[in-house]
């Protein structure tokens, strides 16, 4: 986005106070609802592996274990190549540019793609999806706003959310549903 976009868009938003708010406030407390609902999903897929071994479905128990074993190394995974890919492409963020006034005030500079928030979203949604569709779909549509908070903050360009997310959705996918 160019900074005279940008100024644009938050000279709109000047005029709708309210809306600026939201923006800041859900930029700022949105992204933990993944990372605060992830360890519940670690415990109901461990209450449900407990109650396995107890009815006496040992090799069912034992597959299962293995699925949460993927369910913990995937998101990992993926967050720690996200961080080493950001890390050597270390793009300048948004707000690097002359004249590019951030809704939200960051001190970090470059390492701007691929948005860790966005990857590590889309990836816990697509987790979620896999055991509980329902809920995924709804971790899916926060990543979603996750991405456009992060860009509307002035933290991320579009491409940075984008190819987050397409990189949290690819290695949640490929881990959770083609291993």
């Amino acid at each position: 986005m160019t900074p005279e976009r940008y100024k644009k868009l938050t000279d709109w938003l000047e005029g709708h106070p309210a809306l600026r708010e939201g923006i800041i406030l859900l930029n700022r407390w949105l992204p933990l609802v993944p990372f605060v609902c992830y360890p519940v999903l670690l415990v109901l897929l461990n209450l449900r592996w407990f109650r396995m071994l107890t009815i006496g479905r040992g090799g069912g128990a034992l597959d299962f274990m293995q699925v949460i074993a993927r369910a913990i190394l995937v998101p990992g995974l993926a967050f720690w190549l996200g961080t080493i890919l950001r890390a050597r492409l270390n793009f300048p963020r948004p707000y690097e540019q002359p004249g590019f006034v951030p809704l939200v005030s960051k001190g970090t500079h470059g390492n701007s793609c691929p948005s860790r928030h966005a990857l590590s979203a889309a990836v816990l949604g697509m987790v979620w999806l896999y055991f509980y569709p329902a809920v995924g779909v709804v971790m899916l549509a926060i990543a979603a706003l996750i991405c456009l908070l992060r860009v509307l903050s002035g933290a991320h360009f579009v491409r940075d959310v984008l190819a987050g997310a397409a990189f949290g959705l690819t290695f949640g996918f490929v881990g959770m549903w083609l291993l």
